[in-house]
């Protein structure tokens, strides 16, 4: 206590509340009055309470120098807690001695010194146990060699997350399309879509993208004036595919901005064959044998020519009458044997027999090329033959099917086209191939009649 007359006052005392000692002296003046030098009064560490800082008097000027005098009373149950008073201000504060990780010769942690840290203004507590608990989250800093009066560094930015471009959203699309063993072709397709129109979106994130239906709606107008309706529709189609593939596992992409697409209205190209006399006539005239039978195989299978071009020697059952397709449009999930008829079965024969004379015993391909890097026929030696488009042949064997009476679902299957329904996924094709093999019969037979002009006629089913 510091040296002065008087005690407690009477009030704190009575209700059993410590006071501190008494502000002044009995002739008024402030206990350090006669010795400024001691810079501050002391008092004895004591238990510290709410009331107890409440009635600590307020410190004031040393007359000569104008200095405010400050002083402190230490609290006794958390070694280093102090309340430090000014002329116009209580404070919480914790001293303790800062220690580093690092060690002495003797094992010992490496003092860094005293530090004082303030806790804040007293009336900013409620309760004297807020005041320790906060203190003694500060010691525990200490202990730790962390100065709290030290600012903290800056916590490093977290780098931008990269975002998710369109680049990578068509690279993830293609190698799902080769997981599925899609066809070379179809990939490669995709692949100049983008090199051609879409090039520029390369690095454009997908969200930004996903964001921009207008500009997607324009891109789409840009390229039906430039180069088509059916280039802009493919090109749309290719980005609605890429998004719906990423938004599989990006949940939070908005919709797909080909939404707002108006694509173009696309006329099916219904050309096709009407004078089989005259096409047969085209057909033998053509100067390469391996192109005319290619034609004709075309004509009486409405196969695709892409698939036609790569049959294989090895795929044959002539015996059974089969020619297994492993790889058509779709991948090998839609793998399936075309139904070869007796007339088809003749000419792929002696096509069979003319490679081995010109192409070797082991040359797989049905229809060869020594001109082809591919080992055979492609596109470009069709194209020279000037004749009807290969895709129209298709049209044209889907159009003698229904001329002799074949139902859409037989058709269907020897097109190799999906049935539509949960029955059409019921009907397996490879149990049916009797019933293929007579069907494509029909065909051959009626394609024939309309060839050599002895048309045959077949009775339609009887409607129910």
């Amino acid at each position: 206590m510091i040296g002065c007359e008087g005690g407690l006052a009477k009030s704190s005392a009575s209700r059993g509340i410590p006071s501190p000692a008494p502000a002044r002296f009995a002739d008024g003046s402030p206990p350090w009055a006669n010795n400024w030098s001691t810079a501050m009064p002391t008092f004895a560490p004591t238990k510290l309470t709410i009331r107890f800082v409440e009635n600590l008097p307020h410190a004031e000027r040393d007359p000569t120098s104008g200095r405010v005098l400050s002083y402190s009373v230490r609290d006794t149950l958390v070694p280093g807690l102090m309340v430090v008073v000014n002329a116009n201000s209580k404070s919480f504060a914790v001293q303790r001695d800062l220690y580093s990780e690092e060690r002495d010769a003797q094992g010992r942690r490496v003092k860094l010194g005293t530090r004082r840290v303030r806790l804040g203004d007293a009336k900013g507590f409620l309760s004297i146990e807020a005041v320790r608990a906060k203190a003694q989250e500060v010691i525990n800093q200490l202990r730790a060699g962390i100065d709290p009066n030290k600012p903290a560094e800056p916590e490093a930015l977290p780098e931008p997350k990269k975002e998710f471009t369109f680049a990578q959203a068509l690279d993830s699309y293609i190698d799902r399309c080769e997981r599925k063993a899609r066809r070379p072709s179809t990939v490669l397709g995709y692949r100049n879509l983008f090199e051609r129109y879409l090039k520029d979106w390369a690095d454009r994130p997908l969200r930004e993208i996903g964001d921009d239906t207008l500009g997607v709606d324009e891109r789409h107008r840009t390229i039906t004036k430039n180069n088509g309706p059916v280039a802009a529709n493919q090109t749309m189609r290719l980005v609605r595919a890429v998004y719906r593939h990423a938004r599989r596992k990006m949940r939070d992409l908005p919709p797909p901005p080909t939404d707002a697409v108006d694509f173009n209205d696309e006329k099916r190209r219904d050309v096709i064959v009407t004078d089989w006399p005259a096409f047969w006539a085209a057909v033998q005239g053509l100067r390469n044998p391996v192109t005319r039978d290619w034609y004709l195989f075309l004509a009486f299978t409405g196969m695709r020519r892409g698939a036609a071009s790569e049959a294989r020697i090895e795929h044959l059952d002539l015996e059974n009458g089969f020619l297994h397709v492993p790889n058509p449009k779709g991948g090998p999930k839609r793998a399936f044997d075309l139904p070869l008829s007796a007339f088809l079965v003749d000419m792929v024969r002696q096509r069979v027999k003319e490679n081995a004379e010109v192409f070797g015993k082991d040359y797989p391909w049905l229809f060869p090329s020594h001109t082809s890097g591919k080992g055979h026929l492609t596109q470009s030696h069709v194209r020279h033959a000037g004749l009807v488009n290969p895709h129209a042949l298709r049209h044209s064997y889907a159009t003698a099917a229904a001329a002799v009476g074949l139902d859409p679902f037989t058709i269907k299957l020897l097109l190799n086209h999906q049935l539509p329904g949960v029955t059409g996924g019921y009907i397996h094709g490879s149990a049916l191939g009797a019933t293929l093999r007579e069907a494509q019969g029909r065909v051959s037979a009626y394609l024939l009649g309309q060839i050599h002009g002895n048309v045959l006629a077949f009775p339609r089913r009887a409607v129910a």
